[in-house]
C-alpha cells in the first residue's frame, strides 16, 4: 500500500535516449497511483510521443498494448486531486495530465518544457512529477510536424488508437517509449543497524542489490528535488581495522607489563 511520502524513480528508454522522473505521491495521490501503475505494468512501453511543441510540452500515453485489461484500467478516470500547498510551479521538466475537464484524468501525461501560463490551472493538471535526469533527452524528442490539427501538422489522436501504423507511416520520424522501470522508495528496504556484542560495532546487511558496493553507501536525503543521493566511503571495514589495532596493542601492553613485574619479583 503507497504511503503519503512514497516517490517513484521511472526509468524510461526512448528513441531520442533515456530520462527519469520522480513521482511524488505528495503531490498528487490519485495521480501518482495511476501513472506510477501504468509505468510499471509497461503500458507506455513503445507508444510515440505524439505531441511534441518546443517552448511548451511533449505529450504521450497512447498505448498500444495488447493487454485488454490493461487498456479498460487506463481508460477509466480518476478523480482530481487538490492543488498542493504550496503550489507547485511549472518549469521545465514537470510532469502533469493531459485532461478535458474535472475528473477527466486517465492515461494522457505530459512534459512541461517551460514555465507557460496556460499551465496548472486547473485541478486536472496538478503535477505530480518531474525529470531529473536526461532532460536532454526530452528536448531533443522529434517536435518537426508541431502541434495536432488545426495548429499545426501533428497526429490526429483519434487515430492512433487503432494501432503504431498510423504514425508509422505517416508521422515516421516521431520518438518513442522503448521500456520504462519503476522503483519506488518502499521497494528499497535497509535493515536497522545491528549491534555486536562481542565487537561492539554496528553491522549492516547489503540489502541493496545493485545500489550498494564494497565502497559506497547510497543514502536517501530530502532535497528541492525530492531525492539526492550522496555516496560516502564504506566506515565499517575502517571501524573494524581499527578496533582491532588498538585491541592488539592492548593485549602487547597487558603481556610486557606483566613480564616486568615477574622479572622485578626475581630480583626481589
Amino acid at each position: 500500500m503507497s504511503t503519503e511520502d512514497e516517490t517513484a524513480m521511472v526509468h524510461c528508454s526512448t528513441t531520442a535516449g533515456e530520462f527519469k522522473m520522480l513521482m511524488h505521491r505528495e503531490w498528487s495521490p490519485n495521480g501518482y497511483d495511476r501513472a506510477v501503475e501504468l509505468f510499471d505494468r509497461g503500458f507506455y512501453d513503445g507508444s510515440h510521443f505524439f505531441r511534441v511543441v518546443p517552448r511548451f510540452l511533449v505529450q504521450f500515453g497512447i498505448s498500444y498494448t495488447a493487454d485488454l485489461e490493461l487498456k479498460r484500467f487506463a481508460r477509466g478516470t480518476i478523480p482530481d486531486d487538490p492543488k498542493h500547498d504550496p503550489p507547485i510551479n511549472f518549469r521545465e521538466g514537470i510532469v502533469s495530465y493531459a485532461g478535458s475537464g474535472p475528473n477527466s484524468r486517465s492515461s494522457q501525461l505530459f512534459i512541461s518544457y517551460g514555465s507557460a501560463p496556460s499551465l496548472g490551472r486547473e485541478l486536472w493538471e496538478t503535477p505530480i512529477g518531474e525529470v531529473v535526469e536526461g532532460i536532454q533527452s526530452v528536448r531533443s524528442l522529434y517536435s518537426g510536424y508541431g502541434d495536432m490539427p488545426p495548429w499545426g501538422k501533428g497526429p490526429v489522436q483519434g487515430k492512433i488508437h487503432a494501432g503504431p501504423e498510423y504514425i508509422l507511416e505517416s508521422y515516421p520520424k516521431l520518438d518513442s517509449f522503448q521500456k520504462c522501470s519503476v522503483k519506488r522508495s518502499t521497494d528499497i528496504d535497509i535493515p536497522p543497524p545491528v549491534e555486536d556484542d562481542k565487537k561492539n560495532v554496528l553491522v549492516l546487511n547489503n540489502a541493496l542489490e545493485g545500489e550498494l558496493d564494497s565502497n559506497k553507501m547510497k543514502s536517501r536525503l530530502g532535497s528541492p528535488s525530492g531525492i539526492e543521493y550522496i555516496s560516502q566511503p564504506s566506515t565499517i571495514s575502517m571501524g573494524l581495522g581499527l578496533l582491532a589495532f588498538l585491541a592488539m596493542t592492548f593485549l602487547i601492553f597487558t603481556i610486557l607489563q606483566k613480564r616486568h613485574k615477574k622479572d622485578d619479583n626475581k630480583k626481589v
